[in-house]
């Protein structure tokens, strides 16, 4: 799996789980359709978009957050988004600011992670540091905050110890056996940074989070 289409089935699996707010994994027929977003070249931001739009806007009677088993369930509004950003003189949100509000969220997490580090992440600081100028200043660009969430994975993806990725391997093949080795080592990345994530309370940089 190249680096590009990695990083789109992890950012997709990783905002969905995180949205969904509940200890799930992705099925095969999730996988599936993800492969079908990219084969119908709709960009990362837009399915994101779609993502956001179907599990915090919800109609009467919608499943509750914890109820959404599928990420078939937001099938309808990614298809919405990306008709919507093909009708756009200027496709796309990556060059443009973050929210001003959501910007001052980013900021406020930051500051917590650093004034709180631990010794296991403190590699971690000198990015987060260069965050924190780029939040408090005018405006930084949604791709330029993305391209920082990237580096923070491929740095805890790289000094991760052996035991949890180990741990973690275990599970996804007792879990989600078979699985091809593309598909596995995908899970495994996604899967290893959320629980570095959580266990060091390092926040996210994308606007898509807030």
């Amino acid at each position: 799996m190249t680096d590009n289409r990695s990083r789109y089935f992890q950012e997709i699996a990783r905002y969905f789980l995180a949205k969904r707010g509940a200890p799930f994994f992705l099925s095969a027929k999730d996988l599936d359709l993800i492969s079908s977003w990219e084969r119908d070249g709709i960009p990362l931001p837009v399915v994101l978009e779609g993502i956001e739009r179907a599990l915090d806007v919800r109609r009467p009677g919608s499943p509750a957050k914890g109820k959404v088993m599928s990420l078939a369930f937001c099938r309808k509004a990614v298809e919405r988004a990306f008709e919507q950003h093909r009708d756009r003189r200027i496709g796309g949100r990556l060059g443009t600011p973050i929210p001003r509000d959501k910007q001052v969220l980013i900021l406020s997490e930051i500051e917590r992670f650093l004034d709180r580090i631990s010794p296991d992440v403190e590699f971690l600081r000198e990015i987060y540091s260069e965050a924190r100028e780029k939040m408090a200043g005018p405006g930084i660009p949604e791709d330029e905050s993305e391209r920082l969430d990237d580096e923070i994975s491929r740095l805890l993806s790289a000094r991760a110890n052996g035991v949890d990725r180990e741990a973690l391997k275990k599970e996804l093949l007792s879990e989600f056996r078979p699985l091809d080795p593309k598909t596995l080592g995908a899970a495994l990345e996604i899967k290893l940074t959320k629980l570095l994530r959580e266990r060091y309370r390092i926040p996210y940089l994308s606007a898509f989070y807030y």
